[in-house]
């Protein structure tokens, strides 16, 4: 819970505050539907501007009201213990540093392509519930890395290892690597760890990224669209749902038998679809020119995650190119040229 520090300011004024924090840390979600799933880019893009002018010492105006960046927040963080309430969280802070952690949390956290629900940027609760929890409902975010979260947001210092650890943890589990909430977490995570300064995660696709770890997520992405594209997507199961884990934590024992099994796709593909064929192959060639000659018998924690990162991009970005092929024939269409 949260509020205001009521000295001297309209009550108007303070509802104006705790709604920005609602909206930049705090909103909590009640059920299986993501409240903000209706949120339109105008209304981010709103948020965002005045998060922007509080964290800048400038006060957030509100039709003829202004919200100073000086207004006090205070933030209580309660848990269950036994029959008793225990306090995980107490924290008192102006709303303009608020507003600048808040959107150094967005930022760390931002990824492209942006989750489905993704809004101005996500809470932590909605971060929380989309990559730690089983079966993403909020009863199942373990609370003490909540709290632990929560903490890390409100001071910009480092987010938890256990939020890199179980959200890998979650991917192992069978949560879905391609929605990108948890290769978001785990970018969110890296960025702030020192062992990780000079190699930062990019926010989309990097070719020139030569991580082991974030090479093979890719290679994975490319060995699974070769199997999709192979068996026209009529498929029960693929490599992700059997392998995803195994290949992430420990790609000796995995890669093998996956690139001996992507020549019998790559065959089919050659006689159904050449040109399909011929850009697997150039997309393999691309990928592991940066692997080397033999595959990592296991991959540290940091670079399990990503491997998470590297497949979302990769993945994605064979997504992206489907979807902007038809906008850039119709330009094209319509150039005299």
């Amino acid at each position: 819970m949260f509020w205001a520090d009521a000295s001297g300011l309209k009550e108007h004024i303070l509802a104006a505050a705790e709604a920005y924090v609602a909206a930049g840390l705090f909103e909590r979600i009640e059920s299986d539907v993501d409240p903000t799933l209706a949120e339109d880019a105008v209304s981010a893009r709103v948020l965002r501007d005045q998060l922007e002018s509080l964290s800048a010492g400038r006060p957030a105006v509100i039709g003829t009201d202004a919200v100073p960046p000086e207004v006090l927040i205070h933030i209580l963080g309660l848990a269950p213990n036994a029959a008793r309430l225990s306090v995980r969280l107490w924290e008192t802070v102006s709303l303009g540093r608020l507003a600048t952690n808040a959107l150094l949390h967005h930022d760390h956290c931002r990824i492209d392509p942006p989750p489905r629900g993704w809004g101005t940027g996500p809470s932590i609760n909605r971060l929380l519930v989309n990559t730690v929890a089983a079966q993403e409902k909020w009863d199942n975010i373990p609370p003490l890395l909540g709290g632990e979260v929560a903490r890390a947001v409100l001071a910009g210092t480092p987010y938890p290892r256990t939020l890199l650890s179980n959200a890998i943890m979650r991917l192992r589990a069978g949560d879905d690597p391609a929605n990108g909430w948890h290769a978001a977490a785990i970018r969110a995570v890296l960025m702030r760890l020192d062992t990780e300064k000079g190699r930062r995660p990019d926010v989309s696709l990097d070719i020139t990224e030569k991580n082991p770890g974030y090479r093979l997520g890719r290679l994975f992405a490319v060995l699974e669209e070769a199997q999709e594209q192979a068996l026209d997507r009529n498929v029960n199961a693929t490599i992700r749902d059997r392998y995803f884990g195994a290949a992430s934590a420990t790609p000796a024992t995995v890669f093998p038998l996956l690139l001996r099994g992507v020549q019998n796709h790559l065959g089919k593909l050659r006689k159904d679809n050449p040109g399909a064929a011929i850009g697997i192959e150039r997309k393999l060639g691309e990928v592991m020119s940066g692997i080397g000659s033999a595959f990592a018998p296991a991959l540290r924690l940091e670079d399990q995650g990503r491997f998470a990162i590297g497949y979302y991009h990769q993945r994605s970005d064979r997504f992206r190119k489907k979807e902007d092929a038809p906008a850039t024939a119709a330009v094209n269409q319509g150039d005299p040229s």
